[in-house]
């Protein structure tokens, strides 16, 4: 085992991890002198694409407030307060409104409020085999055998057999309104938080079975056809999901977290491991009752600081989910800091499409090489780039029993993306894996 090029990761970050400094960073001099005083907005139209959404527009705005010089947080916080509010549709069928709030010292105390509000839909949600089954080839009812590449499984299920297709056979309409408000009590100099909060999601699903879909003829031209029973139809038929009637999910968070970046947007040093849990109970008005559990780890580390702005970073979690939990929900990733979804697509498994791989229980790891290979300023606005290769490896499972080094899907790859004032990062992502490439613009990184 411990020759396993996993377990050799696995060691090598728990080794790193003991040896990071255990105190809360200040910024470095370099980005403590680049860093904006007072308040500021940053804004501008998104014009985002994927191979999971397709060609998305919108737009985000940014404020932030960093303060002043003399002010002892201005030099330990990557800013004050920050809201940003998004509205944004894509060519594939996704909508994500959201509004953000972050306050990581409110009034001075150790306390920071975060709050988020979101409307989303997705006409093309995915919905793959779960668990280990998710490792079996690509393959639908209506074809003969399987299929290696994603984009030959998706032509082929598109075409037309008597008046029938499997052309949605993976997606199902997905309509979510979610609110979630959070408290954290910072303790030991900003190193350790502790995270209590509320969540509650509303959710609708909407099945293509028998409904009229865009297909293929046998030319290879457009038309529509009736579609074939879906694989949400099927397992919902045969009693595997939990949640095939939509419904409301209402949550206890609790969150532990241990933090000693230097600057959370674009961090160069130190570490951020977070534990969260989940209950959701009809006692808050759930109509659905389960646990979540999520362990996670990231360090960064800059092994040539005098020599080149480079950064290596590292990021692995696990996450296990008790059997009532929702079929749609499976894919929740709840980091203390910003919630996930995967694995599969631009913030989990790059090259993959989004939800590929989901069960009770999921395991990712990435590691990114982040070169900042120059910094100017564009009409007083400060600017930089970055060059970054990455990796992914990631897997699902259906319980803990099941757990195994085996099996697991690799994605790669590399970014460019560029920091505005620091704290906003828009990202260029090409992911590349055994079954499909990914192409991701967003805002971020990774992790």
């Amino acid at each position: 085992m411990a020759s396993h090029p996993i377990a050799r990761g696995i060691a090598l970050a728990i080794a790193l991890l003991l040896t990071s400094p255990a105190r809360a960073e200040p910024l470095s001099p370099g980005d403590l002198a680049r860093k904006t005083e007072g308040g500021y907005f940053t804004g501008l139209p998104l014009a985002a694409f994927s191979t999971d959404i397709g060609v998305g527009v919108g737009a985000r705005a940014y404020y932030y407030r960093n303060g002043r010089r003399d002010d002892p947080r201005f030099a330990t916080t990557p800013y004050l307060q920050r809201v940003f509010l998004q509205v944004f549709a894509s060519t594939g069928g996704v909508q994500f409104h959201w509004l953000d709030y972050d306050s990581p010292r409110v009034a001075g105390t150790p306390y920071r409020v975060r709050g988020q509000l979101v409307f989303g839909r997705n006409t093309n949600s995915n919905y793959f085999p779960l668990g280990d089954r998710a490792q079996t080839p690509l393959a639908f009812p209506g074809a003969v055998g399987t299929f290696d590449r994603f984009r030959d499984y998706a032509r082929a299920q598109q075409q037309v057999d008597a008046g029938t297709t499997y052309a949605k056979y993976d997606q199902y309409d997905l309509i979510k309104g979610l609110a979630i408000a959070s408290v954290e009590r910072l303790f030991l100099g900003d190193r350790v938080r502790v995270l209590g909060g509320l969540g509650f999601t509303y959710t609708h699903l909407g099945d293509y079975t028998g409904r009229t879909v865009d297909a293929l003829d046998a030319s290879g031209g457009e038309t529509t056809a009736t579609e074939a029973p879906t694989r949400v139809h099927e397992d919902c038929a045969a009693g595997r999901l939990v949640g095939c009637a939509g419904g409301r999910e209402s949550w206890l968070r609790l969150g532990l977290s241990y933090d000693t970046r230097d600057f959370e947007p674009d961090p160069n040093r130190g570490v951020f491991l977070d534990a969260a849990f989940d209950a959701a109970t009809r006692a808050l008005g759930s109509e659905y009752a389960y646990v979540r559990v999520l362990l996670a780890g990231r360090i960064y580390w800059s092994p040539i600081p005098t020599r080149a702005d480079l950064v290596i970073a590292a990021r692995a979690f696990a996450e296990y989910q008790s059997k009532g939990t929702p079929f749609s929900s499976l894919d929740a990733l709840p980091f203390t800091e910003d919630s996930r979804s995967g694995l599969g697509g631009h913030r989990t498994l790059r090259g993959f499409r989004q939800d590929r791989f989901v069960g009770r229980v999921m395991a990712a790891s990435t590691v990114e090489v982040r070169w900042t290979f120059t910094r100017f300023r564009l009409r007083r606005q400060r600017l930089a780039l970055f060059a970054v290769p990455f990796a992914d490896v990631g897997r699902a499972f259906d319980d803990l029993g099941s757990l195994s080094l085996a099996h697991w899907q690799l994605g790669y790859g590399g970014a460019l993306r560029a920091s505005w004032n620091q704290a906003t990062i828009v990202t260029l992502d090409v992911g590349h894996s055994a079954e499909d490439t990914g192409v991701y613009v967003n805002f971020g990184h990774m992790f």
